[in-house]
Formats: structure tokens, sequence, C-alpha cells
């Protein structure tokens, strides 16, 4: 009864529900129509955290909390000339680092045989075998690592200490209370690429001035000689005036005469000196502002925990690193149906690829703050455009505190063009995401974040069209008028040869995108402008990546509208309206100003964009680290295909003989000889035999020996002497035929040539031009002086040709339907 009673409950039910609907709703149009009112209900059970978002490092670390303030406003100081140290030329790093010196107050990595100089090579045969168990193991927070040097109670030697992530120094050697020799750690798997720096220091005295000079940065010349400061944090300090600061005086850059490590070259030290303000204080001294992993995340983390921005962005996995950390990419974009979003074209900006470049990911983090945001014009961007965003693409490098590398000791911007998946897979994950990207919707632009160490302000890498050179001027020139801090005049569109492998120029040609650039950002500040003589702060750099969306704006023609109150800028400073900028004045301006549309003749590209460095290791150095699987594939790449023919020689394929091996002479094959059995002499194409010995044997043509007409035959050689594949690619040998006679010698000789004349081997080089056509002199020669034609035409047996009765045929079996009609 209790069954009956509910199916008819729920019978009734549905009955009443269904007679509110009209004739033409049904309750599943209803029901659609509905859902667009109502939102989609709040999940449960919270979203799972990731897992392995801990950086994974062959080292210990310590952890460090995130330095929440940052730079206020510094200016530069005074230039420096270079000048000559006392250091003898003869000296070399390795006898400075000698470990029987007393003096050495810190070493990072010491290795086993207690040598203290450490040439920070990493074996990647257990990491490269592409299995989970492979990966590094994370690096636990609040590990316990004792300092290096201990002082004691009135020792005023200070305690150094960079095993923290980000982290750059490999040596210290103390001089004196007020001096110190600092030495910066290569790159892992490489020898040198030492520019970054990032070191804590312990242990000190009120009013104690010191002198740093660090002995082994291998660049010529640095920004330091130009009125740039060293980037300080004091805990004790923070408490007053939060943030980083810059400070150091006395500061220069010059040649120190220390020889490098197996080369003629000398290194290059960058000297500078502080006065400490409080006793037992803990320093930190950096190249530029940090930004780790670690900090990656953490913003990550937050972006995913916002309800709103959760519903215009997408946290993916690009790949795993060589040490298993996340290399992970954003999609952003504003809500819409497939129609809609089918329309949209799309935008790719990355960062970091060279880790000690920072600068990059403070940009990065202005580029995804406001497009996250809730401004007119981040709305209408997303609406217009689906933005993927790399924010890291080297990961491994930013937590060993590399400068330019990742693990395996190469430059991930010189990769792009053959990009191994197992040595550099985030550039192999990337150009693939890009390309198929590419192919999904038309790309309006690339661009790839860097920082450089030589030149001021921030300015762009670019492409160039000969014929249209303004087309990749525009984009860089509507963002000279938009930012206070880029510089179209320190711009360059150059393509050089030795840049074919980066981004710029792979992606440029490959993807055929014309705007490809690489937006570089000076470490030092701009010499231009309200912010001249001023360094760049990490505000002022995500300032300048929301001016670089705001750029795109302006060049897709997006109609923002006018706003009489702009919002300021974080610096105070009240940003132009991009509103009153119009695409064509801009483009106009610059087609009728001739020296916009000329190349920057003075233009570095040591930096992001410079030629490979003579820092990493040679091949034979650098297969001792491989597996044995990639190893063996290096080498056999080096080998040159072996083949019998013979090549023709050009100065790319041609590889010079060293001292020790001789050139040795590429010899031709000689073709084989082949003696003739009747008269000996040599067989060659239009051989024809004398006086023979002895009468050979009547042999019949290989055309009569199958009755398959379409059977393969012997070959058949041209009158050059080269083998053809048919008798019909030739011009056919006509030769007066003689009178038959009744002796067998005769008859035997003629049938000799006539099989001959079917093979093709006798006759003359050079053949007389016919007078008739082919088709009207066989059947002359053949149809009028036979007698017997169907007989010899036509077998009674299986109706196909018989050619083994009358004269040999002197055309090709499969051209006698072309040559006779049907009726024979």
């Amino acid at each position: 009864m209790s069954n009956s009673g509910e199916e008819s409950d729920e019978s009734g039910g549905f009955i009443e529900i269904s007679d509110t609907f009209s004739a033409t709703e049904t309750p599943f149009s209803m029901s659609e129509e509905l859902y667009k009112h109502i939102q989609p209900p709040m999940p449960l059970v919270p979203k799972n955290r990731y897992t392995d978002d801990l950086p994974r490092s062959h080292q210990d670390m310590l952890f460090l909390p995130r330095f929440t303030d940052h730079e206020g406003f510094c200016s530069q100081g005074p230039g420096t000339s270079p000048t000559n140290n006392s250091v003898i030329a003869s000296t070399s790093l390795i006898s400075i680092c000698d470990s029987r010196n007393n003096n050495i107050v810190y070493v990072k990595d010491p290795s086993p045989s207690g040598q203290p100089y450490n040439s920070n090579l990493l074996n990647l045969r257990k990491l490269l075998k592409n299995q989970e168990n492979s990966r590094m193991e994370p690096v636990k927070p609040n590990t316990s690592i004792k300092p290096y040097y201990t002082p004691t109670s009135e020792d005023q030697t200070l305690v150094f200490e960079s095993r923290f992530e980000s982290g750059n120094l490999s040596m210290a050697i103390k001089i004196s209370d007020n001096e110190y020799n600092l030495i910066l750690q290569n790159d892992i798997n490489t020898k040198g690429h030492t520019q970054w720096f990032y070191f804590r220091v312990t242990n000190t005295t009120e009013g104690l001035a010191v002198r740093f000079n660090i002995i082994n940065l291998g660049k010529k010349d640095s920004l330091y000689n130009e009125g740039m400061k060293v980037l300080i944090h004091s805990e004790s300090e923070n408490k007053t005036n939060p943030g980083w600061f810059r400070g150091g005086t006395d500061i220069s850059y010059y040649a120190n005469g220390i020889r490098k490590p197996g080369s003629s070259k000398m290194f290059y030290t960058m000297t500078f000196a502080y006065e400490f303000k409080y006793t037992n204080d803990t320093v930190f001294f950096a190249y530029s502002f940090p930004y780790t992993y670690t900090d990656l995340m953490q913003d990550l983390q937050a972006l995913e925990d916002n309800y709103y921005v959760s519903q215009i962005m997408a946290r993916r996995l690009l790949c795993y690193t060589i040490a298993g950390n996340r290399c992970e990419y954003l999609t952003i974009t504003a809500q819409g149906t497939p129609e809609q979003t089918k329309k949209r074209k799309g935008v790719v900006i990355s960062a970091r690829a060279h880790p000690g470049e920072s600068v990059g990911s403070w940009m990065m983090k202005g580029v995804i703050d406001f497009l996250t945001g809730t401004s007119i014009e981040a709305q209408m961007l997303r609406e217009a455009f689906v933005f993927k965003l790399i924010p890291m693409m080297n990961p491994d490098g930013v937590i060993n505190g590399n400068y330019r590398c990742n693990l395996s000791g190469v430059d991930l911007n010189r990769r792009w063009k053959t990009p191994s998946k197992s040595l550099q897979p985030t550039v192999f994950a990337a150009k693939r995401l890009i390309k198929c990207f590419g192919k999904e919707r038309p790309l309006e632009l690339v661009c790839d974040l860097h920082g450089h160490s030589r030149r001021k302000n921030i300015f762009m890498y670019g492409c160039n069209y000969p014929g249209r050179p303004e087309v990749t001027r525009t984009f860089p020139f509507i963002l000279s008028k938009i930012s206070p801090f880029f510089s179209y005049s320190y711009c360059s569109f150059r393509m050089q040869k030795s840049k074919d492998a980066t981004l710029r120029i792979t992606m440029f040609k490959e993807a055929r995108v014309p705007n490809v650039y690489t937006l570089e950002a000076s470490f030092c500040g701009p010499n231009f402008g309200p912010y001249a003589s001023s360094h760049h702060t990490a505000k002022q750099l995500q300032e300048m990546g929301k001016q670089l969306c705001l750029a795109l704006a302006v060049y897709s023609e997006i109609d923002i509208p006018f706003c009489p109150d702009p919002q300021p800028s974080p610096d105070g400073e009240y940003s132009n309206n991009i509103g009153l900028l119009k695409k064509g004045d801009i483009v106009n301006e610059l087609k009728n100003t001739k020296e916009l549309l000329e190349d920057n003749e003075e233009c570095d590209s040591s930096g992001s964009d410079s030629d490979p460095s003579e820092d990493n290791l040679e091949p034979e150095e650098y297969a001792e680290i491989m597996p044995v699987n990639i190893r063996k594939k290096m080498m056999q790449d080096k080998k040159r295909p072996s083949s019998d023919k013979r090549r023709n020689v050009s100065i790319r394929s041609f590889n010079p003989p060293t001292s020790k091996e001789k050139p040795q002479e590429t010899k031709e094959k000689e073709p084989e000889i082949v003696k003739c059995a009747n008269c000996g002499e040599n067989m060659a194409p239009g051989h024809t035999c004398k006086s023979p010995a002895q009468k050979p044997k009547p042999r019949l043509s290989n055309l009569s020996r199958n009755n398959n007409l379409f059977s393969a035959f012997q070959p058949y050689y041209n009158a050059a002497g080269k083998k053809v594949r048919d008798q019909a690619t030739q011009t056919p040998h006509y030769k007066k035929e003689e009178p038959r006679s009744s002796s067998n010698s005769q008859s035997l000789e003629v049938s000799k040539e006539r099989n001959r004349s079917v093979s093709q081997k006798s006759g003359p080089k050079n053949y007389p031009k016919p007078e008739r056509s082919f088709h009207q002199s066989f059947i002359s020669s053949n149809l009028g002086e036979m007698s017997g034609t169907s007989k010899f035409w036509k077998s009674e047996k299986t109706g196909l040709p018989n050619l083994t009765k009358g004269k040999a045929l002197s055309s090709p079996s499969w051209k006698l339907g072309e040559v006779f009609p049907k009726k024979y």
C-alpha cells in the first residue's frame, strides 16, 4: 500500500506541474531558462590545496619570511670610472680559494675532498629518468643549518649566510675586520654566469665600516659605474623605516687581473663600503629585489582563493622542471559563450627565463594584478583577448640562486629553436603552448619580460619587416606615449643571426606574429623624464606591467571611455588618459618621422638578448653529467651522416681537421669493368663485337621469355649511357634493315643486332633526328614488309601477341595497343 501510494503521489505531482506549462513550452526548455538566472551553488568541500608547490632543491636551505615592504624612492649615486687593482695578472681564483687559507669565514657547499672552491656541478643522470621518484625532495621549512663560522664574544668577524631560497654567495674570505673578499657561486653546471648575489650578514657592530669586494664577476662593464647602488634590507632599520633601501658608498666596478680557471681572461670586481648602524643586526644585501618561487606560489594561491578572480582566471600546470618543481601558466579572460570566446585574439606574456632578472617578476606581478582587477580597462581587455601568462619560466634557477641558466647549465632564451624535452622542459612546453594557441586564434602580442645590467631605462627588442618597418614599431611607440619609464629611442629591431634561437626571433619566424618583443627593464633606473637619476622601485615595475596592458588596448583600438579623473599611479603621479590616444594618429606620426623608423646604432644587447656566453661547459664536460641515453644522442648528433654518394662540400658542412689528424680524401667509387664474352673487350653502352672469337648461340629477347606484358624487363640505357626505366623515355634508334639471307649465320647476326636494339645496349650516342613520327616509321618498317601479320601478332590459343615468331619488335610490348588498331 505504501509503495503504491508513493507512486501515485509522484505521478500526480508531475501532472500538476505539467499543467502549468503552455502548449509551446516543455519542462526541459523551462529549466534551461531558469538556470540562466540562478548562480551555481557554492561547493561544500573547499578546493584542494596543492601538495607539490614547495620548492625542491638538492641543497639544504633555511626558511626566510617574506619581505612585504618594498623600496622607497632613492636617487642614483655619482658615476665612477674603472680603476686598476693591485692584484697581479698571474693570480688565479683557485689559489685565492685554497683550503689552506685560514681566513675563509664562509663556504656554502664545500667539496668532499676538502677543497673549498666548488665548480657547482650537479649530476643529472638520476633526475632525467622522467620518473616520479626521481624528483628532488622538497625543502622543509625551518630547517636548522649551523653557521659555517661561530664568533667569540669579542670577535667582530661578520657571519655570512646564503643557504636560503635564491641565495647566492659561495665563499667569504676575511682580509681584516674592515674588508672581505666575496666569491659568488657559478650557475649550476656552468663555469660562470656570476652577476646575481643575495646573502645575509649577522654579528654586526654599530659604527663599523666594512668594504665588500665581489671578485669573480664576468661582465666587462656594469651600471655600478653609472650610479647604481646596492640593495639593502636591515631588520633593525625596518622597524622605523620599513622596506628595502639603496645604500653603499665608494662603489666601483673594474678589472681585477684575477685569471679565470682554464682561460686567459680576467675577472672583474665590484666593491662597495657600508657602515652598520646597529649592533647584532641582520642585514641582507642583494643585486635586485628578490622574488622567489615561494612568493609566486603564495600569490597564485591568494588569487585562486579570491572568488571574483577565480571566475576569470584558470591556473594550470605547464610542466615539471628537472628538479620536479611546478611551472605554471594562467589563462585570464572574461566569461562568455563559445561564440564570443572564439572571436577573441590571443596574448602571451612570459617572465623569469633568466632567474637573476627578478625585475621581470615584478613587471609580471603588475600584469597579473591589473588583468584580474575590477577597472574598466581590465574588463574591456578581458572581453577582447584571451591572456596566457607564464610567470616563471625557470623555477629551478630561481630556487638555487642562478643568474642565467637552469639545472642543465643552458640559457633557456637560447633554446627556443630546438628545445629538448628532457633538458629544457619549460621551453619545450611553452613553445608547444604558443603554437597551439596560435592555431586556435590569432596572436596579437607575444612579450618576454627581462632585465638589463648595462643600460638604463625600460625598452624593447623587436623584429623588423624591411618593406614596412612601422608594423613592428607601432606598439613600442604607443607604449612610450603611455609610460614615463619606457624609452623608444633605446629600442632596437635588429635580427642578428646569433639571436635566432631566442623567443623573439623564433616565434616571429615560426608563429608569424609581428608583435613579438623582449621587454628589458634596467636594474638601475631611467635617465630621462620625471624619474631621471632615480632607481626603479618594485611599485614602478608593477606599474610598468599595467602600462604594457594599456598600450595593448590602444593598439587594438578598444573604445575605452574617457575618464575625467584618472586613477593615480602607486607613486602619486597621474598617468596619461589613454582615451585620448588614437592608433591612426600615432602610426601617421611614426611614418612621417624618418628618425623614428631608423634603428638604434648604439644598441648594446649584452643583457637578456645578448650572445651566448663563454661560461658554458665544454661538450666533454657536459657529457659527464648527462644520462647515458642523452649522452649517446649527443655524440650521434655530432657524427656526420655516412653515405656512399659523394656530396658537394660546402662551408657549413666542412669540418677543418685538427693538427693531429690529417684530412682524408674522399675517393669516388670506381665502376666495375665487365669483359665481353665474345671479343674480350670492355662492355659499355654502345659496344659492338668486331671480331668475335666464336659464334654465340642464338639468344632470344627477354620479351619472348614471358608472355606477361607487364613483367619486369632488363634495364635500358639511353644515348648518354644512363639507366632509364623503359624504352618510352628515350628516342628509338633507326637503322636501315638489311635484306634477309638464307644463310644461318646471317640470320643469327641479324637476330643478335635486333635483340641489342631492344635492350638499348647498342647504337651510337647521338641519334639523328627522325623525319617521321615514331608510329609511322614503325608501321612502314614492320607491317609493310611482313606477310602473315595476323599470325605474327595474335596467338591462336591465348589471343595475346606472339613475340617469338617473326622479327623482334623495336617498340616496347605495352605500346602495342597504341601503335596498331584493335582489329589486329
